[in-house]
């Protein structure tokens, strides 16, 4: 396939330089983004569901996490994916221990989690709650 002409560059008042950068090493991920995406429950022939996390270079040792606008050495985990012939979310949960345990947990944390969102903070020091 031919390059497309875009046309003629457009020339900078100043040129652009990037500054040259020491080579770092991540050796581990830290998981930026996760989403469950659970529309049918865990019964046979439901195929319905997703599980797309997002996990980006990390330096434990220096505790740095690699963000770059262009989203270099971003690792990406997605359930149903090409490559393992889409298997399903459910059969991902079924076949995958840590999975299962991972998912009960997060229904396990909800209960708990929906009464810390609904606690509101205690008064600052010295404050006395208002009489409701």
């Amino acid at each position: 396939m031919p390059k497309k002409n875009l046309g003629d560059p457009i020339p900078r008042d100043e040129p652009y330089i990037v500054p040259a950068r020491p080579q770092e090493t991540f050796d581990s991920i830290w998981l930026r983004n996760i989403n469950v995406f659970a529309p049918e429950i865990n019964t046979s022939g439901n195929n319905q569901g997703s599980i797309n996390i997002e996990c980006l270079p990390y330096n434990s040792t220096g505790h740095d996490i690699l963000t770059t606008p262009d989203n270099e050495g971003v690792e990406y985990l997605n359930v149903p994916n090409r490559a393992n012939g889409r298997k399903s979310f459910w059969a991902c949960v079924n076949e995958v221990p840590e999975v299962k345990t991972a998912m009960d947990a997060i229904t396990a944390a909800i209960p708990p989690l929906r009464t810390w969102i609904n606690t509101p903070p205690p008064p600052p020091s010295g404050d006395v709650p208002p009489n409701n």
